[in-house]
């Protein structure tokens, strides 16, 4: 893969291109430090894959991407810790890597890019990120969420989510639309939205196997330790997450 790599920080390139070293098949063509000067790479080079930062002097990786339209290579953003921004990638289904950069880290990304060549990011998978990062820079949470399955990516609402549930190393999506429930199979695990739903209050993991929009819950059935949803689901509760569990539908 031919690769650029787009950050403002000369530490995080010396770190990239050690760790991209060992990666035969990755070959960097170019490195830029702002947007502008990346947005001229890569109309230029035609990369396969681009090293993109979030946050740079003169604007965005997100602002690189809107300014090219429906990117022709892949994307993995490097970002200081925020998790904020964590949410919009995750939200998203976008791939990032947090500085600094760990190589086994780097490693697991690009053998999704690999796995994903045919693949290019959608528009709207995009426009959920940016929507996503805008609102994470205000400090709001993101409203709608990329779920990506075997067929693509399904967007759908965080409010209409009634609960996750685990499948091994993928997750069961079950929500509402036009007044019936729908279920997807979401090709990424359970412990990464657990990761990306954490900023929520309405959202609980309450089993090893379970997190259930507490707002889509009509009663704790404390007899069988199981919550009995809007929709007439009834998901169990874990002995450890009971208290935690009251203590939220209380609202407190």
């Amino acid at each position: 893969m031919t690769a650029l790599i787009i950050d403002d920080e000369k530490q995080s390139h010396e770190a990239l291109l050690r760790l991209t070293e060992g990666e035969l098949d990755v070959q960097v063509l170019g490195q830029g430090y702002s947007v502008g000067e990346g947005l001229g790479l890569v109309q230029a080079l035609q990369p396969e894959l681009v090293f993109l930062d979030v946050e740079m002097p003169d604007g965005t990786g997100f602002d690189l991407l809107e300014k090219l339209g429906k990117p022709s290579f892949q994307v993995v953003f490097i970002t200081a810790y925020n998790k904020y921004a964590e949410a919009a990638f995750r939200f998203g289904a976008l791939d990032f890597l947090t500085k600094p950069v760990q190589r086994e880290l780097l490693q697991e990304s690009l053998e999704r890019m690999r796995h994903k060549q045919a693949e290019r990011y959608t528009l709207e998978q995009l426009q959920i990120a940016l929507e996503t990062f805008h609102q994470a820079q205000q400090r709001k949470l993101p409203k709608r969420i990329a779920i990506p399955t075997s067929r693509g990516l399904e967007m759908i609402p965080v409010s209409d989510i009634l609960y996750l549930e685990a499948d091994w190393n993928y997750t069961y999506f079950y929500f509402m639309r036009g007044g019936a429930k729908q279920k997807l199979h979401a090709s990424q695990s359970l412990k990464n939205y657990e990761s990306a739903l954490e900023n929520y209050t309405d959202f609980l993991k309450v089993h090893r196997s379970y997190i259930v929009n507490l707002l889509q819950v009509d009663r704790f059935n404390r007899s069988d330790s199981a919550l009995e949803l809007c929709d007439g689901s009834v998901v169990p509760v874990a002995r450890g997450s009971r208290e935690e569990a009251e203590v939220r539908l209380r609202g407190g």
